[in-house]
């Protein structure tokens, strides 16, 4: 896999006037070492990541938004950058924001699913030292991901399939126990009925922000870029209580969204490092 990450400094802070998650249900342990491990290369292999192979498939990936971009109808192509964060680095935001039981977890903007693909596995109910159950639990209800992209709507479907066969081959357990996974083509600004209700039940959002590259941002520091459309856009779509985790963006506290805490993350891709800020919708 295209490995963004290596080390990690929380600066998760929560203000001392804030007790947003006083009456919330209980949130579940972090997730164990050794599970993400398994999960990152479960997912590796659903994505065909062996070897040069990442490398070959960010290539494809990026070549799907450029074609993409031929349609006239699409966004300005400086609007549309491919980015992608590790089943690791995903682990760790989840962790900080504190998953709880029956979540709905929606990654905006979903690209090749792999996002998607290790939500869907992480909280499958573990042991302490990270070894299966028997239970078959898992704290996500249900795992989406969204994209504007046909070309990667459609491969990150076909990585769905692929990782169905692995469990189902090779992992009894844990495909009894992973989440349900839709992975669908919409956009986030225009959305339709099918969107409107994913949004409406979605308790935990994601979005890497390198999609919102140009006129949907106000500000040219990647980390403290502003994001009025997108801000907007969910606010009128997240129900209250959602928490939203922005990387590498800015949401608006007047569109309902308050500031939880900021945890950076050191990726290549957007070096020195980068900062997913997460917000509770009131």
């Amino acid at each position: 896999m295209h490995l963004l990450v290596s080390v990690f400094v929380l600066l998760y802070t929560v203000p001392a006037s804030v007790n947003a998650f006083s009456s919330a249900p209980v949130i579940v342990p972090e997730v164990h070492p050794a599970h993400v491990i398994k999960i990152t290369q479960l997912v590796q292999a659903a994505l065909g990541d062996e070897g040069d192979a990442s490398n070959n498939r960010y290539a494809f990936a990026r070549d799907a938004v450029t074609n993409f971009q031929e349609n006239d109808e699409s966004p300005p192509s400086n609007e549309l950058v491919y980015g992608e964060l590790s089943v690791e680095v995903l682990a760790t935001i989840l962790d900080a924001v504190g998953v709880q039981e029956n979540d709905v977890f929606l990654d905006i903007g979903s690209g090749d699913g792999a996002l998607v693909l290790g939500a869907s596995l992480l909280y499958a109910d573990t042991t302490n030292n990270g070894d299966d159950a028997s239970d078959g639990g898992n704290a996500m209800k249900m795992c989406y991901g969204v994209d504007i992209v046909p070309g990667l709507v459609e491969r990150s479907r076909s990585h769905h399939d692929n990782l169905h066969r692995i469990l189902q081959d090779n992992e009894s357990f844990l495909h009894q126990s992973q989440a349900n996974i839709e992975l669908l083509l919409g956009d986030i600004h225009q959305r339709d009925s099918q969107l409107e209700k994913i949004l409406d039940e979605t308790t935990i959002a994601v979005c890497f922000a390198t999609t919102w590259s140009a006129d949907n941002s106000v500000g040219t520091s990647l980390q403290g870029r502003k994001l009025p459309k997108l801000s907007k856009a969910l606010s009128r779509g997240l129900s209250s209580g959602c928490r939203v985790v922005i990387i590498d963006g800015k949401l608006d506290e007047e569109d309902g969204f308050q500031w939880m805490g900021d945890l950076r993350i050191f990726c290549p891709d957007t070096a020195p490092y980068s900062v997913a800020t997460l917000y509770h919708k009131q």
